[in-house]
């Protein structure tokens, strides 16, 4: 073998282990994209289940057995959150009657192979005009903002749901 047949024998090595290299950097990245992939949408499949959960219940404890018709007869803003008995523990027992009694929910789940997470929750009155922003008074809209912290990634999935009453006697 000469030289010239010698060095294209190095290049062609040389070549063939930067592919390699560079193929398995990428098989790499490409399972840890499918591992975020996965562990995002399990956390907006548990932001989409409190918000669900939620949304199912009474717009508020006032509404529960009758129609109110005034805002002032709606709970506080002070007062968000759940009534005396009703708890989060353990957490497949939520027991809670109505849309503001997920304010200041804090939950860890652990999901098997996956992540643990914690989803923490707050409702507020809004303005219809602007739902955005918290106000104090009663509203017939309230805000239920869900975020959920997963322990094996920085990301949080963030989502909101605007709970609206209506009273039609």
């Amino acid at each position: 073998m000469n030289t010239g047949q010698t060095l294209l024998s190095i290049g062609a090595l040389i070549l063939l282990g930067t592919t390699i290299v560079s193929v398995n950097r990428m098989s790499l990245q490409h399972g840890t994209i499918l591992n975020q992939t996965e562990i995002g949408v399990y956390a907006t499949s548990l932001a989409t289940s409190i918000i669900e959960e939620a949304s199912g219940q009474h717009f508020d404890d006032a509404t529960v057995n009758d129609a109110v018709t005034l805002t002032s007869s709606l709970t506080p803003s002070s007062s968000l959150g759940p009534e005396s008995g009703e708890t989060t523990v353990p957490a497949s027992t939520i027991n809670f009657n109505d849309f503001d009694d997920y304010n200041n929910l804090t939950l860890g789940l652990n999901v098997a192979g996956i992540d643990s997470f914690t989803v923490k929750a707050s409702v507020y009155y809004v303005n219809d005009t602007l739902p955005s922003v918290k106000v104090t008074s009663q509203t017939w809209f309230k805000r239920l903002d869900v975020s959920v912290y997963g322990t094996a990634t920085s990301d949080t999935i963030k989502m909101s749901y605007i709970f609206s009453y209506f009273n039609f006697r």
